[in-house]
């Protein structure tokens, strides 16, 4: 049975599945959707076009689906997308989409997201990935499956965590993380093969020995990163992990910061007026008439 606190406010357009616990102090809004067996516990926000999957626990004080902290945001009816069997712990906030980059901020299956951790407009963050305490998210960034994020990190808006990748403790993040390896420091560069995580992730020892080759050859040889990439990429006989690693490095070199997603922007012909606040374009506007 839906158990709902008298001292939770739910709206009464808000759709609810089988066996939602929704503790005292919670706002759930009229156009969120709950599914089964999801878990509310004190003090949890939920408001917008928000779709949440089954088995989910949101503990308090989380705030889910408000608006971006994004100026160019005007109150389009964006949403936030969230799948199944996750976790969001103390603090938790993750903010709907935008416009300009599809409408949606979206959160997959299987996710552990730890107390503090801030998912802003338009990411993406897949399945089966740990998320760190106080780790920060700008915006559009993604995060790709089994990727795992230690505490403290903030990372660059429209940056590309690989999967599973393993980012160490306060370390800055400004240009993408290959998937399957290990990127910390500050500076920060990319240490070795993630072996230890995918060996929990089910890894066959043979791909991470063959992955762990591919890193000496584009990281320890020296000469140009980009060019060792491209080479490796069109050698036969790689297997798609080692494909997807090479493909990850030249997609990053081939942009001017390290930031593949940056160059596939959809907001970049938008013009510096509408990237200012809305007060100041008011102004504007009067002193013009």
């Amino acid at each position: 049975m839906t158990e709902i606190s008298k001292l939770a406010e739910v709206s009464p357009q808000a759709r609810l599945g089988l066996d939602v616990k929704i503790g005292p102090f919670c706002v759930v809004g009229p156009e969120v959707v709950l599914g089964d067996g999801c878990i509310l516990y004190n003090n949890v926000t939920i408001v917008g076009n928000t779709i949440i999957g089954r088995n989910n626990v949101f503990y308090q004080n989380s705030v889910i689906g408000t608006a971006p902290q994004d100026l160019k945001y005007q109150g389009q009816p964006t949403q936030t997308i969230i799948g199944d069997n996750n976790v969001f712990r103390e603090f938790v906030v993750v903010h709907r989409g935008t416009e300009v980059a599809g409408g949606k901020t979206v959160v997959g299956s299987d996710n552990l997201l730890m107390g503090g951790a801030h998912i802003a407009h338009d990411c993406i963050v897949e399945s089966r990935t740990i998320i760190g305490n106080n780790v920060l998210l700008a915006g559009h960034v993604k995060i790709e499956y089994g990727a795992m994020i230690a505490a403290m990190v903030g990372i660059h808006h429209f940056t590309t965590v690989g999967r599973n990748s393993y980012v160490g403790a306060t370390t800055p993040v400004r240009r993408d993380v290959p998937p399957f390896t290990i990127f910390e420091g500050d500076p920060n560069e990319v240490r070795g093969i993630n072996a230890e995580g995918l060996k929990r992730h089910g890894f066959d020892p043979e791909v991470i020995s063959h992955l762990k080759k591919a890193y000496t050859q584009l990281y320890r040889r020296g000469g140009s990163l980009a060019a060792a990439a491209q080479e490796l990429l069109e050698q036969e006989g790689n297997s798609e992990y080692v494909s997807c690693f090479a493909q990850a490095v030249v997609n990053s070199c081939s942009t001017r910061f390290g930031r593949y997603l940056e160059e596939q922007r959809q907001d970049k012909q938008l013009s510096k007026v509408n990237r200012r606040p809305a007060e100041i374009r008011q102004a504007q506007a009067r002193q013009e008439e």
